[in-house]
């Protein structure tokens, strides 16, 4: 008799990788004030949750780089209408050298079917039995035998998530409404770790200040 042990079966496996990728263009005027930006307002037009993680982006980009960054909602909070007179002054009393105004379009989370999983377990044993006979010099052999056993497994569906975010975003002179910088990119995100409200905005964010940098438009450190 002959016994079988434990066996782990992969009858169907989906490996998931992951990645991002983010391309943009920006333009910047001809005519570029004499002192690179040193401070701005970010206004983010977005749903809610990757509206609030742009912010965190902004502020966390602007940190490392070394210049300041407010929330425009928090300078100049949605609660009625302000003539162009008051938007100047706050921003004025607040040392904004400009205003980074950014548009962003998602298509959130995509979750698509990419395979099943499946892990089994099969324990069981063989019986044989068998006889020879022998006439001069041919032998016959005879067999006989039966196996049983159970297998047991489990059955795992895998998806592949993405994720695209594309942003528009232009960085004004609050005293004279000039646009100094326009550009626009996108991101392209797959892989569960990717594809999260931070990954877009952290992605965008970078992205537009690196260009910013490169142009001379924003001071600071680099």
């Amino acid at each position: 008799m002959a016994r079988f042990g434990s066996v782990l079966l992969c009858l169907a496996a989906t490996l998931l990788s992951g990645c991002i990728t983010t391309s943009m263009q920006g333009y910047a005027d001809r005519d570029l004030p004499a002192r690179p930006v040193q401070r701005i307002a970010a206004y983010v037009v977005a749903p809610t949750a990757l509206a609030s993680s742009f912010q965190s982006s902004i502020a966390e980009e602007s940190a490392k780089r070394g210049i300041g960054a407010e929330d425009a909602y928090a300078l100049l909070p949605p609660t009625r209408t302000y003539t162009d007179a008051e938007i100047r002054k706050v921003l004025a009393d607040n040392s904004v050298d400009a205003v980074l105004i950014i548009n962003v379009g998602d298509t959130g989370v995509v979750k698509e079917y990419a395979g099943t999983f499946f892990q089994g377990q099969y324990s069981g044993s063989t019986d044989a039995s068998g006889t020879v006979t022998r006439n001069g010099n041919i032998s016959n052999v005879s067999l006989a035998g039966s196996t049983s056993g159970t297998m047991t497994g489990t059955a795992t569906p895998m998806h592949r998530y993405s994720r695209q975010t594309v942003f528009k975003a232009r960085l004004v002179d609050p005293a004279t409404a000039r646009n100094l910088w326009v550009g626009s990119g996108e991101v392209s995100a797959g892989g569960r770790l990717f594809v999260g409200n931070g990954s877009s905005a952290s992605s965008s964010v970078s992205a537009i200040f690196d260009d910013l940098r490169s142009k001379k438009i924003i001071g600071g450190t680099s």
